[in-house]
């Protein structure tokens, strides 16, 4: 009896939205509204190692300021978290670069950057806008040069499709993982790949979690949102991060 007015509430609640926000759409089941969160604080502008290291790699990542800074600030908490950082997905080394700078003062630290320097792979039928080789206007080159110019020297480029290429450079647990690679099968090989290395207390995150074209990512992080061992967090700036907890 209870389910016809919950039904119709829904939809009131679903019409209620469509007019205050125009911009709406459903794709693959999954629902996609223009977003205006209306929080102020931006303590990116007051921290000056963070600005100063966007400053120089915003012209290499596509990544907005504030994932970066969601970035810069999780991956200064893994300090006690034992294991290497990786990002699968890492264009033109911006974040990358970030991430390696956000952990150069934690003692043995390795940042893996992997990346095909090809362009998106492993495009199918789970994802609704990526048909494959996307993104392709970068090269292992210009992610040194980079790297080089930031003066980074804890980092470990992986040229080839990720864990089936270079899997085999990375001895021991992960602390981190940053996930930037768009399609549902990638992304699930990547995961696949690291749950069991993955440390407690180690963080994912997903950069393509919410965006329109994105479902296929959108999709996986959802189905992972079951596995039982995980805090989740649906960062509304497009996020999702996973944080491994003792079972």
């Amino acid at each position: 009896m209870l389910l016809r007015p919950l039904s119709n509430a829904i939809e009131q609640a679903y019409q209620t939205l469509r007019k205050q926000q125009p911009w709406w759409h459903q794709q693959s089941g999954i629902a996609h509204q223009h977003i205006l969160p209306l929080a102020t604080l931006a303590p990116w502008f007051n921290d000056e190692s963070f600005l100063a290291t966007f400053a120089k790699v915003q012209r290499h990542t596509l990544v907005d300021i504030y994932r970066c800074y969601e970035l810069w600030t999780l991956a200064r908490q893994i300090v006690d978290v034992p294991g290497a950082v990786l990002e699968v997905g890492v264009w033109r080394g911006g974040t990358g670069a970030i991430l390696a700078e956000a952990v150069k003062g934690q003692a043995g630290r390795k940042v893996f950057l992997a990346d095909t320097f090809h362009g998106v792979v492993k495009a199918g039928s789970r994802d609704t806008q990526y048909k494959g080789g996307e993104h392709s206007d970068t090269s292992e080159e210009i992610v040194r040069a980079l790297l080089s110019s930031v003066g980074l020297t804890n980092t470990v480029i992986l040229k080839g499709a990720f864990p089936d290429d270079t899997q085999q450079a990375i001895e021991g647990p992960i602390a981190f993982l940053h996930c930037d690679v768009d399609v549902y099968n990638s992304t699930r090989d990547i995961v696949e790949w690291c749950l069991p290395r993955l440390s407690p207390g180690a963080i994912m995150v997903f950069d393509d979690y919410g965006f329109f074209g994105c479902d296929g990512v959108t999709a996986y992080c959802d189905e992972l949102r079951e596995l039982k061992g995980f805090r989740f967090v649906h960062n509304l700036n497009g996020h999702a991060v996973f944080i491994r907890i003792p079972v």
